[in-house]
C-alpha cells in the first residue's frame, strides 16, 4: 500500500486546522477558511469533501463558510 504523500498528509492537517474556525464570529476569518478549503479542493477534493460533509448547516457562519468552500466541488 502506497503511503500518502507529504502534500496530502499536510493538506489533511490543514483541513482540519481550518475546519476550527468555520463558525468563527470574524467574518474575516471565516472568508479566509472557506476560500482555502476552496483551494485545497482543487486538488483534494474527497478530502475537502469528507470534512464539509460532518458541519451542520443549520448554523449561518458554518453555511457562509460551507457555501464558500463549495464553489469549486458544485
Amino acid at each position: 500500500m502506497d503511503k500518502p504523500s507529504l502534500f496530502q498528509r499536510t493538506s489533511s492537517l490543514a483541513i482540519a486546522l481550518l475546519s476550527k474556525h468555520k463558525s468563527h464570529e470574524s467574518e474575516y476569518l471565516r472568508k479566509s477558511v472557506g476560500n482555502a478549503l476552496k483551494d485545497i479542493s482543487k486538488k483534494h477534493r474527497a478530502m475537502v469533501w469528507e470534512e464539509l460533509e460532518t458541519w451542520d448547516l443549520s448554523n449561518p457562519k458554518i453555511r457562509f463558510t460551507y457555501n464558500l468552500a463549495m464553489k469549486n466541488m458544485k
